[in-house]
Parts: structure tokens; sequence; C-alpha cells
């Protein structure tokens, strides 16, 4: 979503308890909603939305949509809606909001400074936007950003998405269907998932088996380390009582 620094032509606000669903039909305006308590879904048909305390939705002009409260407290929210100059085809996106410093304010006050404040107040409230704009226009270069770093590892990831519990998988040829060396792959990767290629696998894997344990749905260690990606039954059972305390053969026993 991109703005021009003089973008903005007219501003209104609310807060008010959000209905508990709706529907929205052919948006007239630009709209940040901001979730003041309760969490609310928005149904864009093809892309569903949720957004939780302390977070803003911002809604496109011409959008349609259906929102439902998915939560059991009542979902209060401020609006501000917005006739204004975004970049064209501007799509719903979601925004977390811990990181702005005008962010209390925006939530808690702008409604009534903006409706019942003086012109002071009103300039408060449209500096406020400002900083509001600027922070998720650097948001989205941040988004776009990472994902265009993160790109160059989708061969790997597409991959273990159907061969991770295979036997014969090996974390160090997975920078090889990248075209990168290894070392470049693990540092990517280790940005994306916070471990490493090997540790990733290992934890999916494992996952994998407790589940299959927790369902009773195999008949020797073996054949459960066979199923999740170990030829070496003994190694399996090692790390498997490394993660969770019990080596497999026991744990369906508890």
């Amino acid at each position: 979503m991109m703005v021009k620094p003089d973008f903005v032509k007219s501003i209104s606000a609310i807060s008010k308890v959000s209905p508990r669903s709706g529907r929205a039909e052919k948006r007239k305006t630009y709209s940040f909603n901001i979730r003041l308590s309760g969490s609310m879904q928005y149904d864009f048909g093809e892309k569903r939305y949720t957004v939780n305390e302390g977070e803003m939705i911002f809604l496109p002009k011409g959008s349609s949509y259906t929102y439902d409260v998915v939560s059991e407290e009542d979902s209060k929210c401020t609006i501000i809606t917005l006739d204004a100059d975004f970049e064209e085809n501007s799509k719903p996106m979601v925004y977390p909001l811990k990181d702005v410093q005008c962010a209390g304010f925006i939530m808690n006050n702008f409604s009534d400074a903006w409706n019942f404040g003086n012109t002071a107040d009103k300039y408060k409230c449209i500096s406020y936007l400002y900083d509001l704009l600027a922070y998720i226009t650097n948001y989205n270069s941040l988004k776009y950003m990472e994902k265009k770093k993160f790109e160059v590892i989708t061969p790997a990831l597409d991959y273990l998405k159907t061969h991770i519990y295979d036997t014969s998988l090996k974390a160090d040829e997975l920078a090889l269907l990248c075209g990168i060396s290894n070392t470049y792959f693990r540092k990517i990767f280790f940005s994306r998932f916070k471990t490493t290629p090997k540790n990733y696998i290992t934890e999916k894997r494992l996952a994998k088996a407790k589940a299959i344990i927790d369902c009773g749905e195999f008949n020797t260690v073996r054949e459960l380390a066979l199923s999740v990606g170990y030829e070496d039954s003994l190694y399996f059972s090692k790390i498997f009582k490394k993660h969770f305390g019990i080596p497999p053969a026991t744990m369906n026993k508890f």
C-alpha cells in the first residue's frame, strides 16, 4: 500500500462496540479498524483475516466482506475512515500496533479528540495519523523485502513439504535445490525459522512420531522410526528420549 505525503482529503472517526456480525458491500471509503478489545474475523472470500486486541486492519475502498466477532467478550474498536489517495488495487492488511509510539492515543483518544477537540487537538490527530501511515508504509516495505529475501529458499521448502519423512533426505543437500551455498542457505533458513535446517527436520519428525504414538498406530519402534524418516531405530530412540524425556517404546504406556 503506497500513499502520497498529501493524500488525506477528509477524516472521520468513531469508537464503539462492534456488532457481532455483518456484511460490507463495496465500501465507499478507506478505513482503519483498530481493536481495543476482543477479536474480529473478516472474510473476503478467498482470504480471511483475524484482528486481535491491539491490532489494526486496513479496509480498502470498494472491498466487500463479512465480519464476525470471534471472542466471548465484546469487541470494541476505533474506526478511522479516510477519503484519501491510496494506490489502486490496495489490499486488506493487518498491522500490529505494539511498536507504534502514538498507538495509545490513536486507540483511546483519537475519536474524542477529532470529534470534540479544539483546533490544536485536530492538528494532533492529523500528526499522529501521518505517524501511523509512516509506520505502515515502512512495515509494508520491510514485509516485501522479507518476502523477497526468503524466496531464494522456496525450492527447498517446497521439497520439504513432500519429502521431510523420507529416509534419504539430507539437510546438507537442501542448498543444492536453491542453487546457493550451504552456508548462505543456513543463514537465510535460520532467519526465517529461528532454527537450523537439521533441527527443523528433527522437530517435525519427532512431532509426527509422537502423534503416531498418541494414536497407537504403530507396532514396533523400528516401524515408527521408518515412518518418520529414520532408518536407524536406535538413533531415533536416542533423539526421541532427549526431546521428550522418555523413549518411544514406553511413551504409549502413560
